[in-house]
């Protein structure tokens, strides 16, 4: 593995890069975010031990700039006693961990080691995840000539009323408008559905996004409902958000991309949405879980609506591509929840579903926080 240690303090760093590379691990040194930048650009670094006090561009400024290098290298943060502050303000910005100086050889080994088990899990995900696609090749095609060809169909049959009415003797006498109005409005709607179908298919083909920074969850979920705002208004849904308030600019952010969490956020609101046809509310919080036998600190999300609930004998199947109870016109239903399940176990998260005991379902989506973050939370 490569690792990179970003430090003005050539007598601690050089030294140390020197023992990395008798123990087998290729290191580097950069005395200033400058040179981190030039030396990230040319080659792939899998670790960097990054100093909060550098001259110039300090260590939090850069390490915003390495959120958005691709590939994204894992990053710790090196402190001093005075600096503690600016440690644990990177650590929400997106580093795995801090290291308190003089660091311990053993400690920066145990944080080499970690980084090379997370680049094999990512790895590991990225693989597990291409087979299960694969595997379910077969289900999205059978699924897909179903879901297109009854809007095609439509097309057709609509079409062919149209060239009817065109050719008739009466035509040019007489032309029966109206139906020529909601031929064109059918083939409209339903190649608007079938453009729909094609992109939610391509949105569960696709490979893993590889780019990770920390996610401002509160604000993707007001930009999706924004989105959806007409169709709320247009069904009598009220929404209510649940964010600690507490939290504020310093809300936990778990790692991942922005682009995907949209994805998963706009399918489970529009799942509810579905399950409110005569109105309702919508209820979306968020919490921290308590840390599990792992220690890992888990963001919740969570998603419910005043509906029916989900039946029992449906339950099971409601994460399957092309599987739903909702055929509405002109709405590609069935790959919404699978799309979005698919993404969070991308991120090594998931989404689980439940019936609420006062009505309606409840849908959680469970990200897993940094180590550090889940420390620094704790120590809150």
């Amino acid at each position: 593995m490569r690792v990179l240690i970003v430090d003005d303090e050539q007598a601690f760093a050089e030294p140390l890069a020197q023992r990395l590379e008798l123990r087998g691990i290729e290191a580097a040194v950069a005395g200033d975010a400058e040179t981190a930048l030039g030396m990230l650009s040319r080659q792939e670094w899998d670790l960097v031990f990054l100093d909060v006090c550098l001259p110039g561009m300090d260590g939090v400024s850069l390490l915003k700039l390495l959120q958005e290098h691709e590939p994204r290298p894992d990053v710790v943060m090196l402190s001093g006693a005075t600096e503690m502050s600016q440690a644990v303000k990177a650590m929400r910005r997106g580093a795995l961990n801090w290291l308190a100086k003089p660091v311990s050889l053993d400690a920066v080994l145990e944080e080499c080691r970690k980084a090379r088990e997370r680049a094999e899990s990512r790895r590991q995900a990225r693989r597990l995840a291409e087979e299960a696609r694969l595997r379910s090749l077969g289900r999205i095609a059978e699924g897909v000539a179903h879901e297109v060809n009854n809007p095609l169909n439509i097309i057709v049959q609509a079409a062919g009323l149209m060239g009817d009415s065109l050719d008739s003797p009466e035509a040019e006498a007489l032309p029966d408008i109206e139906d020529l109005r909601e031929s064109l409005k059918a083939i409209v709607t339903q190649s608007m559905r079938v453009r729909e179908i094609t992109r939610k298919l391509l949105m569960a083909g696709v490979g893993l996004d590889p780019r990770s920074a920390p996610m401002d969850v509160q604000a993707v979920v007001s930009r999706v409902l924004t989105l959806l705002q007409g169709r709320m208004d247009s069904l009598k849904v009220t929404c209510r958000l649940h964010f600690p308030p507490e939290w504020g600019e310093d809300a936990p952010r778990p790692l991942g991309s922005a682009l995907e969490l949209e994805q998963i956020c706009l399918h489970l609101v529009e799942n509810a949405l579905d399950a409110m046809p005569e109105g309702g509310t919508l209820d979306i919080g968020a919490r921290l879980l308590p840390a599990d036998d792992d220690g890992t600190t888990w963001y919740e999300l969570s998603v419910a609506d005043s509906g029916t609930g989900i039946a029992d004998d449906i339950m099971p199947h409601i994460f399957e591509p092309f599987f739903t109870t909702h055929r509405q016109a002109g709405r590609a239903a069935g790959l919404g929840l699978s799309v979005a399940t698919g993404l969070a176990h991308g991120r090594g998260g998931q989404i689980t579903a439940a019936n609420r005991p006062e009505g309606g379902a409840l849908f959680r989506l469970l990200l897993p926080l940094p180590v550090s973050e889940s420390r620094s939370e704790g120590n809150d």
